[in-house]
């Protein structure tokens, strides 16, 4: 076999992966468009907009054309697309459903698409005999792996959704987390009470009272019990960690009455 014919027969199945991954990618971030658009009508929309742009043309070329120069703009599209790298922090939310799906297809995502790409430019240039089973294989195993995760992450919310009953909550001043923001944005309770916190989001929340360290994880559509008893009359601010920089993102206001 020359090197030029072992050079044809490689390319294809490196560039398949290479493509296959970035297709993850556009996948993960065009969820992520789709969610804003949901949630807040299109709203700080525009940096997703142009990394599914970014992963989306990528994937375009590198299935389109069959060139060195394709492999190349694939890359470059790759390494670009890891400006999404917040994506990846779903991964510590296995039992939400939504995050842990989209992170699990834009880390492999990442993952086969510089493989692919770097291994296809390689291979062309040394000649390499082609790739092994396995490795062909790879992008259906990757895509059998997200499969899994959406699959395993979906009954862990079922069976694991944090839920307060009425007699619970009965007397609680309700704060519902919606479109991430604190609903209502101020709320009174009387001191020694309770507050019931809901989460209408599809994603995780916490409600962090920093005064009193107080810090309650709430999954997708979960609810948890804070107990007021300890925390003393006055005004205090309280957040969710995950979704606020210290000026802006979910917060409110808690007035604690004698």
């Amino acid at each position: 076999m020359t090197e030029q014919s072992m050079t044809d027969t490689q390319r294809p199945a490196h560039a398949r992966t290479q493509t296959i991954g970035l297709i993850l990618i556009t996948a993960a971030f065009l969820f992520v468009v789709g969610v804003s658009l949901a949630l807040f009508g299109g709203d700080d929309i525009a940096p997703f907009l142009v990394f599914t742009a970014i992963a989306g043309g990528a994937a375009f070329v590198t299935y389109r054309f069959n060139a060195q120069w394709a492999r190349a703009v694939g890359l470059v599209g790759t390494i670009l697309s890891l400006g999404g790298f917040f994506l990846g922090f779903g991964l510590m939310h296995v039992f939400s459903p939504l995050e842990f799906t989209v992170a699990v297809a834009y880390v492999m995502g990442i993952g086969l698409a510089l493989v692919g790409g770097i291994r296809a430019i390689l291979s062309s240039r040394k000649g390499k005999e082609g790739p092994g089973r396995t490795e062909q294989r790879l992008p259906r195993i990757v895509v059998g792996i997200v499969g899994v995760a959406a699959v395993v992450s979906l009954f862990g919310f079922i069976f694991t959704r944090q839920q307060v009953s009425d007699a619970e909550a009965e007397g609680a001043t309700v704060i519902d987390m919606t479109s991430f923001e604190f609903e209502p944005e101020s709320s009174t309770a009387a001191a020694g009470s309770k507050l019931l916190i809901t989460n209408s989001d599809p994603f995780v929340h916490d409600f962090t009272l920093e005064d009193f360290d107080i810090a309650e994880t709430v999954g997708p559509r979960g609810e948890v019990l804070v107990d007021l008893t300890g925390v003393t009359p006055g005004t205090y601010e309280y957040f969710c960690s995950l979704h606020f920089d210290g000026t802006s993102g979910m917060s409110g206001t808690l007035i604690v009455g004698g």
